[in-house]
């Protein structure tokens, strides 16, 4: 896909007020689920609870902002930009993953982000961060196991995602995003960001979505979207 001119950050982002670790829903999938919650409610005045609607930039390749993102619900996805003009999407994150880790090492972001559900983040400073380490060595373990956890989803996006027919690649991608880390039916994704993470065309990612509906292999529930027959996803994703 062309990248054409890169996308601005999001205007219409909303302040949801400071986050409040101690009675989160997913406190423990967040990063500081080992703090003891005392000296959470001391550090807590300097992260932001942020909801960012579909399409917002929560920053650009290159930039050094110097914060990280928690997702609490929705999904975010990474762009690389190549030289030829085109745009690949590299990493998908969902509920409980940590956006932005590159700050943490002092570097500047790799890749630009953006929201494709509308989500809600908590933004943190590294300031804080570096703070709590300070007090809680037990965190550095924490943010080890967070390095570790992207590298496996690196490896999985070449090996899921980039091998295989289309088909079996669009299986894979339905299954990812019908996880229960996701908590998002499994068509969420428009066709062109299916192109982007599978480096497929649109039309053919509209041609084999046709078809999964067709057999139905993905069907509707009325109010509640679109749902999967997994069983099928799955033999399909086997590329057997």
């Amino acid at each position: 896909m062309k990248a054409g001119n890169k996308k601005s950050k999001c205007i219409n982002k909303v302040w949801e007020g400071r986050a409040d670790c101690v009675n989160c829903s997913i406190k423990s999938q967040v990063l500081f689920s080992q703090i003891p919650e005392e000296k959470l409610n001391d550090m807590l005045v300097n992260i932001d609870n942020m909801t960012y609607p579909t399409g917002s930039v929560l920053y650009q390749s290159g930039e050094t902002e110097g914060v990280v993102f928690t997702i609490r619900q929705g999904l975010v996805k990474l762009v690389r930009y190549l030289p030829n003009g085109t745009q690949r999407a590299v990493r998908l994150f969902g509920q409980g993953d940590v956006v932005g880790m590159e700050a943490l090492l002092g570097q500047a972001y790799q890749h630009t982000a953006v929201v494709i559900r509308e989500s809600k983040l908590c933004k943190i400073p590294l300031e804080t961060i570096q703070l709590l380490k300070k007090e809680h060595p037990d965190l550095n373990q924490q943010i080890m196991l967070r390095f570790q956890k992207q590298l496996n989803e690196a490896d999985r996006f070449i090996t899921e995602f980039s091998t295989g027919t289309a088909e079996a690649r669009l299986a894979r991608l339905l299954l990812f995003l019908n996880s229960p880390n996701h908590g998002v039916s499994c068509d969420v994704v428009s066709r062109e960001e299916m192109g982007e993470i599978l480096g497929i065309t649109t039309e053919t990612a509209s041609r084999i979505m046709a078809d999964f509906k067709r057999r139905r292999i993905i069907f509707d529930v009325q109010e509640f979207g679109n749902n999967c027959d997994l069983a099928a996803l799955r033999h399909i994703a086997d590329d057997v």
